[in-house]
């Protein structure tokens, strides 16, 4: 029997894995770069996603709030609404912005030059997560120090409160832009996909009872609060930096099951918009 020799197709040349690895980085990274300009140089983007759900926290505390509520009843409830605004701001970046910015991609015909390109899809994916997170964790923040200054209170559970806050808005911001993704895939139109994401992010803030945290405006199963994404990722956050008592039941999961089922929920999400993005966006199968 001779010597066995390994077809060379077979054989990756060395540094090959490290070379890809590489490549790999640099395209994220300058999808990144790309993504978050052209996120941050919007003005209607920072309109919806920091102006919209700042005005709307200015409006209702100045209307919601009776006048005979103790003030310090008063720094508790402003609190909470700041929290819920918040994260309905951070809905409006990952959803609306980020529909809008891939919309526009699509109408444009970009991804019939992407497709010609060696482009990994999952480099313009991972680009397009990381930009769109930052955009979300801006639109939540922008509206702490406003609330501050209108007399809002916040206390923290515990030391590690702002890396819970922090770790319970990643999943939330996949979830809602791989939803972003499905709704600009569909359409294919910037401006229809911004309708149907602003119509969506408002009905879903709104029919949540303000993403679960005012026990006046739900009336649906109590238990679904800690199981929709958003819901579940405001109660926590709720639950971290606000006084007990803002909130409507059921009462908030132990902070690391709410945190793990957000996992998994952002895991799921991260695998749904990978299939999308290679067999929807770049025509290709989904292994490799």
């Amino acid at each position: 029997m001779g010597e066995y020799q390994p077809d060379s197709r077979s054989v990756r040349p060395a540094g090959t894995a490290d070379r890809a690895g590489s490549r790999w980085l640099r395209q994220t990274r300058g999808f990144t770069v790309r993504y978050a300009r052209e996120l941050f140089r919007n003005k209607g983007v920072l309109f919806w996603t920091i102006g919209f759900p700042t005005g709307f926290y200015l409006i209702t505390i100045l209307t919601a709030i009776p006048s005979e509520v103790p003030s310090a009843e008063t720094a508790t409830m402003k609190a909470g609404m700041a929290i819920s605004f918040g994260t309905f701001g951070a809905i409006i970046a990952a959803l609306n912005s980020f529909c809008e910015q891939l919309g526009a991609d699509l109408e444009d015909d970009r991804y019939t030059l992407f497709r010609s390109l060696s482009i990994a899809p999952t480099a313009d994916f991972a680009g397009r997560l990381i930009a769109g997170t930052v955009l979300v964790l801006t639109a939540f923040l922008a509206v702490i120090p406003v609330a501050l200054l209108t007399g809002a209170e916040f206390s923290l559970a515990s030391p590690l409160a702002p890396a819970v806050v922090a770790v319970a808005l990643v999943p939330f911001a996949v979830f809602w832009m791989v939803v972003a993704i499905g709704v600009a895939v569909s359409v294919g139109n910037e401006r229809y996909a911004s309708i149907i994401t602003v119509s969506l992010a408002l009905v879903a803030y709104m029919l949540t009872g303000y993403n679960g945290t005012d026990p006046s405006s739900y009336h649906g199963p109590e238990f679904l609060l800690n199981l929709m994404p958003h819901t579940l990722a405001t109660r926590l956050i709720t639950d971290q930096l606000v006084a007990d008592g803002v909130l409507t039941p059921p009462a908030v999961p132990e902070t690391m099951i709410g945190l793990a089922l957000l996992t998994v929920v952002g895991a799921v999400s991260l695998t749904v918009g990978i299939v999308v993005v290679r067999t929807q966006l770049y025509e290709r199968s989904v292994i490799p």
